[in-house]
């Protein structure tokens, strides 16, 4: 009998026990995310930044603020002052902003780690995890547009891979699935790729040779620019901004299924042009193929220089 108060002592003792421990587990759970959600709220995530950003590929417009893919990260323009972000060292190539984060491709940085070349990933500013979405390991896509508020991506691969040869691809789900597409129209050397906000359909291309539009999801496309270097491709829900360099630098505003044009105010911009393009609420950035950038708080009309030769300004 003594033996059976014993052992239901015991089984009592390490219930409390297992239940004290599970309240602990609970509890440090219950305070790492909230310490989390502090860090995101009070963006905690970001520091102060100056110098050089080295090699730009891809910039966009985030909750946080102008965000640049550079060599050594994601650096952001936020409210008059740089910042980058701690999480994010990387090598970001084919850099896209979304509304649930960013997707990306490029290089991690030599002590992470994260397979080299990245492929497709997805992640968030305010996080330090990458979601491996397709192709880590194996591809770097330079070439890349994703849609800011649909699944579609496009790329053009340089380098064949487990699953794709050299060409034109597009996903509608996030990399999950790809398909070739015709690309038929397009001419001279691919630059860059972007992508419809809503509509997953709608894709344009920039080459040394103009900017290309397509609406039946890069089957075809068709010449929307004089000829000339472009870049700067950009869409809002109405419009694809697109920069081209003819000898001297300009930017347009195309206003989708009215063929319509408008010339988009630039600084002085001697023997270079718009390299890439972000645009929110009449606010706007750009990053030049010399290595400057700029920002605009009324559209164009008035800019101020934030980077010289690949250093920030203050």
């Amino acid at each position: 009998m003594g033996n059976v108060k014993k052992a239901a002592l015991s089984l009592l003792l390490v219930s409390v026990f297992l239940g004290a421990c599970s309240e602990e587990v609970e509890e440090e759970a219950r305070e790492a995310k909230d310490s989390t959600e502090d860090k995101a709220e009070n963006h905690e995530y970001l520091q102060s930044f100056e110098g050089n950003l080295g090699h730009v590929h891809g910039l966009g417009h985030m909750e946080e603020g102008f965000a640049f893919a550079a060599h050594t990260g994601i650096k952001i323009f936020q409210e008059g002052q740089w910042k980058e972000a701690v999480y994010h060292p990387h090598d970001y190539m084919g850099f896209q902003v979304r509304e649930d984060g960013f997707l990306s491709s490029g290089h991690p940085i030599p002590s992470s780690a994260l397979q080299n070349p990245l492929g497709l990933q997805r992640g968030k500013v305010s996080e330090e995890s990458l979601e491996a979405l397709a192709f880590d390991g194996e591809s770097d896509f330079h070439v890349m547009g994703a849609g800011f508020a649909n699944e579609s991506v496009y790329v053009f691969n340089e380098q064949p891979n487990s699953q794709l040869d050299q060409g034109f691809y597009r996903s509608t789900d996030l990399g999950a699935t790809w398909e070739s597409i015709l690309a038929e129209g397009i001419e001279g050397g691919v630059f860059q790729m972007a992508v419809h906000p809503t509509d997953g359909e709608t894709v344009a291309v920039a080459t040394d040779s103009g900017v290309f539009l397509s609406e039946n999801g890069g089957q075809s496309f068709e010449r929307i620019s004089e000829s000339g270097q472009a870049g700067g491709l950009y869409f809002n829900e109405d419009e694809l901004f697109y920069g081209l360099y003819t000898g001297e630098a300009t930017m347009t505003s195309y206003l989708i299924g009215e063929s319509g044009t408008s010339d988009v105010p630039l600084p002085d911009l001697k023997e270079d042009a718009v390299m890439y393009f972000a645009e929110a609420d009449n606010r706007m950035a750009i990053y030049t193929f010399n290595g400057a950038a700029y920002v605009s708080e009324d559209g164009g009309e008035n800019w101020k220089k934030i980077v010289e030769k690949g250093e920030t300004v203050s």
